[in-house]
């Protein structure tokens, strides 16, 4: 069974998927996928007086992903279906984001660092979302 690596061409954040990745972009017969977030919790922004009061936290983030697709699987791609597979290197994207903002909405900008030759793609981005916390 092949991965279909997901994807995010909307505006929204999803903490499930590749957010700078398109929609069916990569394909792989086995892989493996990291994620990893670091909350920063006013580190930077209480330094500056006038932010501190908006009590708005600093995130971190980094995803990648790294797969093979064998040569039988390869054969799969018609002219009318274009899928990449990660043989190369790995697909990372890195983002840093301002959570907190009105204490539910959280804004990210995000960039990638990989496959920056494929077509219509984006190499940055901006992305948001809205985040209860109790």
């Amino acid at each position: 069974m092949l991965e279909i690596h997901p994807g995010n061409e909307t505006y929204f954040y999803d903490y499930a998927a590749f957010n700078m990745m398109n929609f069916f972009e990569f394909v792989s017969d086995y892989y493996f996928s990291g994620y990893a977030t670091h909350h920063f919790d006013g580190f930077f922004l209480d330094k500056i007086p006038l932010l501190r009061k908006l009590k708005w936290r600093e995130v971190a983030q980094v995803k990648a992903v790294w797969g093979e697709l064998q040569n039988s699987n390869l054969n799969l791609q018609t002219d009318n279906t274009l899928f990449y597979s990660l043989n190369k290197k790995p697909y990372v994207e890195m983002g840093l984001g301002v959570k907190n903002i009105f204490k539910v909405f959280r804004m990210d900008f995000l960039w990638r660092m990989s496959y920056l030759e494929n077509p219509d793609i984006s190499k940055f981005g901006f992305r948001g979302s809205f985040q209860l916390t109790f």
